[in-house]
């Protein structure tokens, strides 16, 4: 039976409707974002991108807007990645948490801090770039975020900057004793020839229903080389979407790692504009739903002038009733001659219950191109496992170091060394059954699990 909704486009924009001064858009900003916030619907399963994505799980309840919620050095500790020494910036639904967080703006060329301090002490920066990729047209989720988005993230590499640590964001949900929205706004800009690693984290702190509206705006200037990474362990009953737009200018790279390991739903945008030429993509994720869950992956790549290289590889391992998308597209405009785009989805279903929606597509107009795409989805090799089980190795390791082996190559693209050894352990602790949901490595029982 269907799920009564209970929460409409209304509902929504008026759990967020507050007064111009605090939100970070104004003036012409806000108002095209809320002109596209009329003419926009809720998604749903009409509309070709969200046709395997049903909301109706989270649209069914009735959510509050998130209220702030100290935190303790000791409460975030648990959930700092170990070995990994950076500039971080902690919040906690929505809100900042100074005391625990390592700002970073100086002479040199490194901006980090939160959007709202970066409007006020970077005004020039802020309205030079901020909403200026077309990200609030993109759907209902992310205008609402332009229209009243109060809080995120700023960072601002100068040009000819590197960054001698990597910069890591962490967002906790809590829930407390209600159903709690709350929203996100991150601007990224490398500048000429700047050079960065950049890590997003998300856990939550509670059981209750929680929902995140994420969007984020990265440009990439010419020769800027910029690493970004996402790491997704929210609870159980978390929805988040997270739409990112990014724009690639001349002799850039721009590299790109999403891990979801935890949600009730979790829906990934990511949109790529390459502006310039000598550009190179380098997007990879790879997603593990369990139990119910359902995550959806839509990447879309659009090589726009010639002489540029992109690269997707995607792959799930998808447990119990769970439920996974890849929506993949590549456009080739038909001034992109020399363009080189490789597109690749594999997925493997561990019960018969299990679920994988997967379309990649080319969509070229230049006739001077090398592109490729494919998906494959199966089980796991019985021959394989005969083989391993027949030298002593019992099922439960033989599958594991299958599945190992299948999320090898995922893993290895992952540049900073201290999230890579981050993920195997969350990975092989997952596979092993020890860590149901692979929320949290340093403490035994994961507060968002039950």
């Amino acid at each position: 039976m269907a799920l009564k909704t209970k929460i409409s486009k209304d509902d929504f924009i008026n759990i967020f409707k507050k007064e111009d001064d605090e939100v970070l858009s104004y003036g012409k900003i806000k108002e095209n974002a809320l002109k596209v916030l009329e003419q926009k619907e809720v998604p749903h399963k009409k509309l070709e991108e969200w046709r395997h994505t049903s909301l109706n799980r989270i649209l069914q309840h009735k959510y509050s807007p998130a209220e702030f919620r100290p935190l303790s050095k000791e409460e975030v500790n648990l959930f700092s990645i170990p070995g990994l020494d950076a500039y971080r910036l902690v919040f906690v639904n929505g809100f900042f948490l100074p005391e625990l967080s390592d700002i970073k703006s100086d002479e040199k060329g490194l901006i980090v801090m939160p959007m709202y301090e970066a409007k006020r002490k970077h005004k020039a920066l802020f309205d030079k770039y901020f909403d200026k990729s077309g990200i609030q047209a993109s759907n209902f989720f992310t205008a609402l975020n332009s229209a009243y988005a109060s809080n995120g993230s700023f960072i601002y590499l100068a040009d000819n900057f590197t960054s001698n640590k990597p910069i890591h964001i962490i967002h906790f949900s809590d829930g407390q004793a209600r159903k709690t929205v709350a929203q996100y706004r991150n601007l990224i800009v490398a500048g000429k020839s700047s050079n960065a690693h950049i890590v997003y984290t998300y856990h939550s702190l509670s059981l209750n229903y929680t929902l995140n509206n994420l969007a984020t705006e990265i440009f990439v200037e010419d020769n800027a080389h910029l690493n970004f990474n996402i790491i997704q362990g929210e609870g159980v009953d978390a929805a988040q979407f997270n739409y990112t737009k990014v724009i690639q200018e001349s002799n850039s790279n721009f590299s790109m790692h999403t891990t979801t390991f935890c949600g009730l739903l979790v829906r990934n945008d990511l949109k790529v504009l390459q502006n310039g030429s000598n550009i190179e993509t380098d997007l990879n994720g790879l997603y593990m739903p369990d139990r119910e869950q359902h995550f959806d992956n839509s990447v879309f790549v659009h090589h726009a002038k010639p002489n540029n290289n992109s690269n997707q590889l995607y792959k799930g391992v998808i447990d119990n009733k769970a439920s996974a998308v890849f929506y993949g597209r590549v456009l080739v405009d038909k001034d992109a001659q020399k363009t080189n785009a490789n597109q690749l989805n594999k997925n493997i279903l561990l019960t018969k219950y299990a679920k994988i929606y997967s379309k990649p597509q080319l969509e070229i107009y230049a006739d001077d191109v090398a592109c490729s795409h494919g998906s494959t989805t199966g089980q796991i090799d019985e021959e394989a496992l005969f083989y391993m089980r027949a030298r002593g190795i019992n099922r439960r390791k033989a599958e594991t170091l299958l599945l190992t082996a299948f999320v090898s190559d995922v893993i290895e693209k992952i540049q900073i060394e201290a999230i890579k050894f981050y993920v195997q352990i969350l990975i092989n602790n997952r596979l092993k059954g020890e860590k149901k949901d692979a929320q949290c490595l340093m403490i035994d029982e994961c507060p968002a699990c039950d």
